[in-house]
């Protein structure tokens, strides 16, 4: 078995993905006040899973993603499971059609996280006005849709050259 896909880096990836993830939900329940700037900041939970889960997809397994997203969701006061439902569905979707976006450029495979984000958040705030809960303003959300789409080529970048993931091949990927 090569090294990328050798049971010891899977795991290695595995607990360094829980541990940003922590590391993240944690920065953003200190009262830091950067929300106070006005725009909403990334969720930055989506963008490194997104990258990760198309950069090598058994690092990200869908039990992590929702145990990461349901913490989150509990401590960040959001609706519990409705963000996680939406982020599962989403790095399924990306999860199926990641070997076709190998082939492409990274604008393709960013388009596709663009796409897949949009649909998450306006499907979760289409449910949530179906159940009568009080709504931020549109604009509000879709900024903070596109701040998150917007950050993501610096994850992808931080992923790459700071922890070296990179993305695997089809042929790679058969020993998964």
């Amino acid at each position: 078995m090569s090294a990328p896909t050798s049971a010891s880096h899977i795991w290695t990836y595995r607990f360094v993905f829980i541990a940003l993830c922590g590391a993240i939900i944690i920065a953003r329940l200190l009262p830091l006040g950067l929300a106070d700037a006005g725009l909403p900041g990334p969720d930055l939970l989506v963008a490194l899973t997104f990258a990760w889960l198309i950069r090598q997809p058994a690092v990200v397994p869908i039990v992590s993603i929702l145990i990461v997203f349901l913490i989150a969701d509990f401590l960040l006061q959001r609706p519990p499971g409705l963000w996680t439902l939406m982020v599962v569905i989403g790095s399924e979707y990306l999860r199926r059609r990641r070997l076709q976006m190998t082939e492409f450029p990274f604008l393709v495979e960013w388009s596709a996280i663009g796409g897949t984000i949009f649909a998450m958040v306006l499907i979760e705030r289409l449910i949530l006005w179906v159940l009568f809960v009080d709504l931020a303003p549109l604009g509000l959300t879709l900024a903070h849709a596109i701040v998150t789409i917007a950050i993501y080529p610096l994850v992808v970048a931080v992923s790459k050259y700071l922890f070296r993931l990179r993305k695997l091949g089809p042929a790679e990927l058969e020993p998964l």
